[in-house]
């Protein structure tokens, strides 16, 4: 319920506001749809790979993290696309296909948590060679249709992305500095009046304030529009609902 209350805004019986995750939604949405026609438009081959890398870039939480991604989408296809195009072109056996297959998998997955750029220069190969698995086609066929794919997926995502301005990650972040007081405020009346039974549920409130807060403010942070905070203001908040947790903690 705390969780929703920060999300949309609904705090003591107010009205709230929009969820500030419908700009995200919206910019998914768009940027998808856009890169999606736009490759049908151009009658690119597996029109589809646009609307991934749309995707890819806009699965980010402002648009300094979105800006992040579209660099490393871009360095991370053009780097594997030269082992792709170097497979395709010795046509191996399926067998061989199949093990190249699983190894590039087991490197993505290894290294994709780690780093997103260097995730997309094993699964930019991964992606060619399934499909040729499926549907064989000449080589230089597909390296151009992911290039060109991911070029428009990438620029539009960037464009959904400034376009649509996300006023309301400042809201939020005004909001969980409000509520990150609050708590914190709520927790030192706890501990001064010695109120033990009331200790865990305070303590989980003021932590999910001050988490809350630091990741509200890191999305205002990379967007267009700021948030009106000192920064100062938000730090001792911070350390004061820190300080608290581990006072409850001892």
């Amino acid at each position: 319920m705390r969780a929703a209350e920060l999300v949309t805004g609904r705090l003591h019986g107010s009205p709230g506001h929009p969820s500030v995750l419908l700009v995200p939604a919206l910019r998914m949405a768009l940027g998808t749809a856009l890169a999606g026609w736009t490759a049908l438009l151009l009658g690119l081959g597996h029109g589809y790979w646009a609307a991934i890398s749309a995707a890819a870039v806009l699965h980010s939480v402002n648009v300094r993290t979105a800006a992040q991604r579209a660099v490393q989408r871009t360095l991370g296809t053009v780097a594997g696309l030269v082992p792709a195009l170097g497979v395709l072109a010795v046509h191996p056996d399926p067998l061989v296909l199949v093990l190249v297959i699983v190894l590039l998998e087991f490197l993505l997955e290894y290294v994709v948590a780690r780093n997103y750029g260097l995730g997309v220069v094993f699964l930019t190969p991964l992606a060619l060679l399934l499909t040729d698995l499926a549907t064989p086609s000449p080589a230089g066929t597909f390296v151009l249709d992911r290039a060109l794919g991911s070029v428009v997926g990438i620029v539009i995502a960037l464009g959904c992305a400034l376009m649509v301005v996300h006023d309301r990650a400042a809201v939020r972040a005004e909001r969980a500095l409000a509520a990150c007081t609050e708590a914190a405020e709520h927790a030192e009346r706890a501990s001064d009046h010695g109120l033990e039974p009331s200790f865990p549920v305070v303590q989980t409130h003021l932590a999910a304030a001050v988490v809350e807060l630091r990741e509200a403010d890191d999305a205002a942070a990379g967007e267009l529009w700021p948030a009106e905070i000192d920064p100062t203001e938000l730090a001792a908040a911070e350390q004061r609902a820190h300080l608290l947790l581990e006072r409850f903690a001892r």
